[in-house]
């Protein structure tokens, strides 16, 4: 907690109130020095374990022998039960927290198949849904949120000052707790950049569904890639960029005398 002004015109006055955190955590694994992540310091045990999945480093977390974390140190120890060659050609992602990936051709995607089907009342039940669930959002506003959905309720919760870093989570959470992410829908309240698509894909997710708006270059993967992007997600409404996942009525066109 901190206390700060809160002004409003000419009057200002002093609060006290939640500041969202956000420290360095500096990943080893076999003893080799890996990445440091920027992120939020809650869920760090899902957070690495989601990274490694989704950086290839691990398929399964049958392959950690070991995981020390101590948000204290900001340090975060992995043990294998193999040795591994950690990839070093580092992407600097969009992603707010400093993203960093490694696996960011799309070229390592297969085209998802998928039978979800997801009409828009759903989506807009479950983004409220996940802002009900986002306790830290609610206290601090500054931090982003990310939902595994199966349509009707949320599986899995995330939070984080990245929204890369709240993708992560879910699936590292996912795994922990052995739940499938294939042919789910990815709930976020933050932008859909390409690494956020390629994330989802990678997790086997046919629909990704934000409450803000995708890039250019997320849906162009999306279309690559076949998954529904979502956006502006709201009870009346949302944006639908590309896909097939999502079932709507017949698309109205305006017509121009």
């Amino acid at each position: 907690m901190r206390t700060y002004l809160r002004v409003k015109g000419e009057r200002a006055d002093e609060v006290t109130g939640e500041v969202v955190r956000e420290q360095p955590l500096a990943l080893v694994v076999n003893g080799e020095r890996f990445v440091t992540l920027l992120c939020s310091p809650i869920g760090l045990e899902a957070l690495v374990v989601g990274y490694l999945w989704m950086e290839k480093v691990i398929a399964d977390t049958a392959e950690i022998r070991s995981l020390e974390v101590s948000p204290v140190d900001g340090r975060a120890e992995v043990t294998l039960a193999g040795p591994v060659t950690l990839p070093t050609e580092r992407i600097l992602t969009s992603g707010c927290g400093g993203g960093i990936t490694f696996r960011i051709d799309h070229r390592l995607f297969p085209r998802l198949v998928s039978t979800l089907r997801v009409r828009p009342p759903q989506l807009a039940a479950g983004m409220k849904a996940l802002f009900g669930a986002a306790v830290h959002y609610q206290r601090s506003r500054g931090i982003h949120g990310a939902a595994l959905f199966d349509g009707e309720q949320l599986l899995v919760v995330a939070e984080d000052v990245g929204r890369h870093n709240a993708v992560d989570k879910v699936k590292g959470e996912a795994l922990l707790r052995g739940i499938p992410t294939e042919d789910r829908v990815l709930l976020s309240t933050g932008r859909i950049s390409s690494e956020m698509l390629l994330k989802a894909a990678r997790m086997g997710v046919p629909l990704v569904a934000s409450r803000t708006s995708p890039t250019e270059m997320a849906v162009a993967l999306a279309e690559q890639l076949g998954v529904t992007v979502c956006g502006y997600v709201r009870p009346d409404g949302l944006n639908l960029y590309a896909g097939d996942t999502l079932l709507v009525g017949a698309v109205q066109s305006a017509q121009h005398g």
